[in-house]
């Protein structure tokens, strides 16, 4: 019989849906950009010549004038371009799903800039480019480093040069000198990992997850800090940095040691062969269900042939995750997409043993809808050569969530963070007592939760049945001491706001440790908690039940029918019965909707003697920034 609290339960299964935007004025990740568009002479393929009207005879037709190219950072970017002319007019336009673009700009006045925004693997992005109207006709992409040229043009915050139509003296010299100035601090590596020394950052087009630049591109992170104006650029294999001022133009630098290429060859080599981990695992699901022993092979061990590293992912061994791996019927054909290397250790000390990647994906079923978004996932290097799934390394259970929650019955709406957390094995962790969690939008001294005595859910200091942090609500039954915070500092907590996990011995001062390591985790997520304000305005799914959730005492089925869910993701399905303050009966499933973003499912909770303290279930969808969208009710 499994216990658990009054509010949503995280789920053990190994993909953990994290739902979790990172600003790109304060981090922008360069992985597997794509794609390339262009070229042209005297007419733009693809637009007739002229406007819509037919012009007197005496007039001649408007020559047709445009761009295309592919706005990506990191991956192919999912959303819109949009071009601002000379005088302010401006016109927006769709990306295709590899992120390429093309917009009419006849009868606008260069120069231009563009924006492309909308969400990389669910991370809210926005970025900057620009053109003059020799361009016209031709390939300007959009990217990270496209938007660090315009950056260094303005002396500021790309962004800001958009919003302020301040261009119309921008010149191509300009872009020339800005360019071929962040190409020179990056030609080392860009060398070494085969781009050809000619390559021109705003019009070279490349193809995604082959081309030589695009495997460039994979080691690079670009940072702009927007008080100080000052770009960092990393290599996230050697960690060497490059600082650049945006208010010092490429012309009045003093010399600057480019990045080191050194190692970049054998990088260029891994990164195809860390990719391809992922897609072995996944590959065994292609036709139906593997067995364990199927997978264990792509897994470390302590053999330093094989990695030098047990395996431990969320908690599990590597037998408790190859087995509910090779349960998993949503991984049958199943992709895992969006794969961002977030960082390659080669250096072999007491902190890293072998080869080291740190990566990042999505989960997608065979119909593309998005299940979960895994974060630090690494792959080791063994001294065979063989890349290996290592799991993320964690003594603890964490599945951290933002979420805009309904009540059913009285309609009234809460923002909220949960951090749930489980000891699935207290061999590896019995020494923690508790974790605090800190982080954008917490009390300075975090949130401390605390180790349950009969296992489950981790809840909050001082309470039996909680573990949210409300931030806003107009709902009243909230936990005791409840203050919202003003809507503005909601709106002010980063839009990709990264929380640490610490794990402390029962003294609460001591960290506690794991053969000699402290147990300390981060954890990103890719949107912002929403003001009271938007949550309100959150489209909310709805459902209804059968039997009424007040008569369903278990022993029969129990079904949830639910509309208004996202198509492009999973669905949650959560049931609850108590009896006690943590014992009852519970369920919860992840079902992926229809394309018309309905989805049901049928429960069949043991028949659970009463008095009942409570049942409670929900219905959550997600939104383009993995936050949940929850429809909960209790009676």
């Amino acid at each position: 019989m499994k216990t658990n609290s009054a509010t949503p339960a995280a789920s053990n299964q190994f993909y953990k849906t994290t739902r979790c935007a990172c600003a790109v004025a304060l981090l922008i990740s360069l992985v597997a950009c794509g794609g390339g568009g262009g070229g042209g002479g005297g007419e733009f393929a693809g637009f007739p010549v002229g406007g819509g009207n037919t012009p007197p005879a005496s007039d001649p037709p408007a020559v047709a004038q445009g761009f295309s190219g592919t706005a990506a950072a990191g991956l192919p970017l999912s959303g819109s371009v949009t071009v601002k002319d000379a005088k302010g007019a401006t016109k927006t336009v769709p990306l295709s799903t590899d992120g390429s673009y093309k917009v009419d700009v006849t009868g606008m006045t260069g120069p231009f800039v563009f924006r492309a925004e909308g969400t990389v693997g669910g991370q809210r992005t926005v970025i900057h480019s620009a053109a003059t109207p020799a361009d016209a006709n031709g390939t300007i992409n959009i990217t990270p480093l496209t938007d660090l040229v315009v950056a260094n043009i303005a002396g500021r915050l790309a962004d800001k040069y958009f919003d302020s139509g301040d261009f119309g003296s921008l010149t191509a010299a300009e872009l020339k000198a800005e360019s071929e100035g962040l190409k020179a601090k990056l030609l080392p590596v860009l060398l070494a990992m085969g781009v050809d020394a000619s390559i021109d950052l705003l019009r070279t087009a490349f193809t995604p997850l082959s081309s030589a630049l695009d495997k460039a591109l994979d080691v690079l992170r670009v940072s702009v800090d927007p008080v100080t104006n000052v770009a960092t650029i990393t290599n996230i294999v050697t960690q060497q940095q490059l600082v650049d001022d945006l208010a010092v133009k490429a012309a009045a630098e003093t010399a600057t040691t480019p990045l080191s290429g050194d190692g970049m060859a054998t990088a260029a080599d891994d990164i195809t062969l860390i990719r391809k981990v992922l897609s072995d695992y996944v590959g065994k699901f292609a036709n139906g269900l593997p067995s364990p022993a199927e997978l264990t092979p792509l897994l470390t061990s302590t053999d330093p042939v094989t990695g030098a590293y047990d395996f431990r992912s969320s908690d599990m061994t590597a037998a408790d995750f190859v087995n509910e791996s090779a349960a998993d019927v949503n991984l049958v054909g199943a992709s895992f997409a969006d794969v961002v290397i977030q960082k390659i250790n080669y250096t072999i000390d007491a902190n890293n043993q072998s080869p080291r990647a740190f990566v990042e994906f999505t989960h997608k079923d065979k119909n593309g809808v998005a299940f979960s978004n895994n974060q630090g996932m690494q792959i080791v290097k063994g001294t065979d050569g063989t890349w290996r799934l290592r799991g993320d390394g964690r003594v603890l259970d964490l599945n951290p969530h933002v979420q805009a929650i309904k009540d059913n019955a009285t309609g009234c709406v809460s923002s909220a963070l949960q951090f749930s957390i489980k000891d699935l094995d207290t061999g590896n962790s019995g020494n923690v007592a508790s974790v605090v969690v800190t982080g954008p939008g917490l009390p300075s001294a975090g949130l401390r939760h605390m180790r349950p005595s009969s296992g489950g859910l981790w809840f909050l200091q001082g309470s039996s049945n909680n573990n949210f942090f409300y931030l806003a609500s107009n709902c009243s039954n909230l936990p005791p001491g409840f203050v919202a915070m003003a809507e503005s500092d909601i709106a002010a907590i980063p839009a990709s706001p990264e929380y640490t996990f610490t794990a402390y011995k029962s003294d609460g001062v001591t960290i506690a440790q794991r053969g000699g390591f402290d147990i300390v985790y981060k954890h990103r997520f890719h949107g912002r908690p929403l003001t009271l304000a938007e949550t309100s305005a959150v489209a909310f799914p709805s459902f209804t039940t059968s039997p009424a959730l007040a008569s369903y005492n278990g022993g029969g089925d129990f079904t949830v029918s639910a509309t208004g869910l996202n198509p492009g993701f999973s669905a949650e399905f959560f049931l609850n019965l108590m009896t006690g303050p943590s014992t009852g009966s519970q369920d919860q499933s992840d079902v992926a909707p229809s394309t018309a973003g309905a989805a049901s499912k049928t429960f069949n909770l043991p028949l659970v003697s009463g008095p009942f303290a409570y049942r409670n279930m929900y219905v959550s969808t997600r939104d383009v920034n993995w936050r949940d969208i929850v429809v909960r009710d209790q009676n």
